[in-house]
């Protein structure tokens, strides 16, 4: 008996060693932690690298933190800081909470539920919710989702081990970058600060070296028509339809809300406008006047006096671009929104510590 619990054992070891160590990289460096049901303290940077947890992690932090500015969008709009505002303004960014505009609905009743209204909203409605060839609105949105840890670890197995041999995954920060959770954030420095916006530390680092921000990945897009870039030629009427709902629903609850499109760095707005296979672009501010929906059209960099230079990749606009972006809102006599900001950091645009960041911070 103790012979064949030798064997047993000795058989089981490779096994364990085998599966030991990426449940220790994982569980180290915080993937796998449920953050519909976690907060991060102030200071800290949470980006996953195996697990999108975003639209929850930004409605559980909406709903227990009830900001009263709130910023509404994709990852387009996660370049909103907290320091844009007022010292005292309570803000949050919720970027990535919505997916498609289907979602705005989901998120009404969501805020129902929790009794909370924002004193202000600014959204931001990326072009592509308007393209039925992208979102034909058939598939209803979820909130809440289960987190199985041990699923995740399951699916992780191959990836981590993928990454140690691929030198993605440097043990030692595991150790030493206490206050980046996730193995993006710890390998990267990407990931969401406590305000919820977004740092692209990877990004921010090539710019300071002198490198220059490529568009490759959207250009390839563009050409095969393909992921958020799908050629369509009309403006999707039942997607101004569920905006309707929503600006209905502010309304009705007394939350003021001003609406933006997010920039494209202008080559890229140029390649699809000139391409002659995204019309609906052409055609939103049109659609918008028609159903009385105040819509401001900054899809090019161009329109905020910004270079192509001021973008973080072939469609999100950095930091630097989006203070521009509330500085512009303000001057067209956005009066509710530029109560809550703080206009003393438009002076940041004067010299920012580099065309994607306002300030340097390693």
């Amino acid at each position: 008996m103790k012979s064949f619990i030798f064997k047993t054992l000795l058989y089981a070891l490779p096994i364990a060693l085998f599966l030991l160590v990426p449940y220790a990289v994982l569980e180290i460096s915080g993937e796998l932690d449920d953050f519909s049901e976690r907060n991060i303290a102030s200071g800290e940077i949470l980006g996953l690298a195996y697990s999108d947890q975003a639209r929850d992690y930004k409605l559980q932090q909406i709903l227990y933190r009830k900001p009263e500015v709130l910023a509404l969008g994709t990852s387009r709009i996660m370049q909103v800081r907290h320091f844009f505002f007022q010292q005292d303004v309570k803000f949050f960014n919720g970027g990535g909470v919505i997916a498609d505009i289907g979602d705005l609905n989901c998120l009404s009743e969501e805020f129902k539920r929790a009794n909370y209204r924002p004193a202000f909203i600014l959204l931001s409605l990326d072009q592509n919710f308007f393209n039925a060839n992208w979102d034909d609105m058939r598939d209803p949105c979820r909130y809440n989702r289960t987190r199985h840890a041990t699923q995740l670890f399951t699916n992780s197995l191959k990836k981590v081990y993928t990454d140690l041999y691929d030198g993605k995954i440097d043990l030692a920060k595991l150790w030493h970058t206490s206050e980046h959770i996730g193995l993006n954030a710890i390998m990267n420095g990407n990931g969401f600060r406590y305000d919820g916006s977004y740092r692209y530390g990877k990004t921010v680092e090539k710019v300071f070296r002198g490198d220059t921000v490529s568009f490759v990945d959207v250009e390839k897009r563009i050409k095969r028509g393909i992921n958020k870039f799908e050629w369509c030629y009309q403006v999707n009427p039942e997607a101004i339809n569920v905006l309707q709902r929503f600006v209905m629903y502010c309304e009705k609850n007394g939350i003021a809300l001003v609406m933006f499109f997010p920039p494209y760095p202008d080559q890229i707005y140029q390649r699809m406008v000139t391409s002659g296979k995204y019309d609906y672009l052409l055609k939103l501010d049109s659609a918008m006047q028609r159903h009385r929906l105040r819509v401001h059209n900054f899809s090019s960099l161009k329109e905020l006096d910004a270079t192509d230079h001021e973008a973080v990749d072939g469609f999100h606009g950095s930091e630097v671009a989006y203070l521009r972006l509330i500085r512009t809102l303000c001057g067209r006599g956005e009066h509710t929104l530029a109560k809550y900001v703080d206009k003393s950091r438009f002076g940041l645009l004067d010299a920012p510590a580099s065309p994607v960041e306002l300030i340097r911070k390693k």
